[in-house]
C-alpha cells in the first residue's frame, strides 16, 4: 500500500489578517484651547482640561477591554 499524501511535501502559506477595532471606538479626543493670559486666568481652566482628559481616558480604557476580550477569545 502506498501512502502518496505522506510523501508529497505541502507548501505553508501565511496569510496575516489585520483585525481592527469598530471605527466609532477609538476616536480622537477632544483637546481644549487655553485661552487664559495669566496664570489665575489659565488655573480655572483646569477642570476644563481633567474633564477633557478623563474622557480621552475612558475612551481608551474601553478600546483596550475590547482589544483584552479579543486576545482572550470572548
Amino acid at each position: 500500500m502506498l501512502l502518496s499524501g505522506c510523501t508529497s511535501r505541502t507548501e505553508t502559506v501565511v496569510d496575516t489578517q489585520y483585525i481592527l477595532p469598530p471605527a466609532g471606538l477609538v476616536v480622537p479626543c477632544h483637546k481644549p484651547q487655553l485661552t487664559g493670559n495669566t496664570p489665575k486666568e489659565t488655573a480655572k481652566e483646569i477642570p476644563f482640561l481633567k474633564s477633557a482628559l478623563s474622557q480621552c481616558a475612558a475612551q481608551a480604557d474601553e478600546y483596550l477591554e475590547w482589544r483584552k476580550q479579543r486576545e482572550d477569545g470572548h
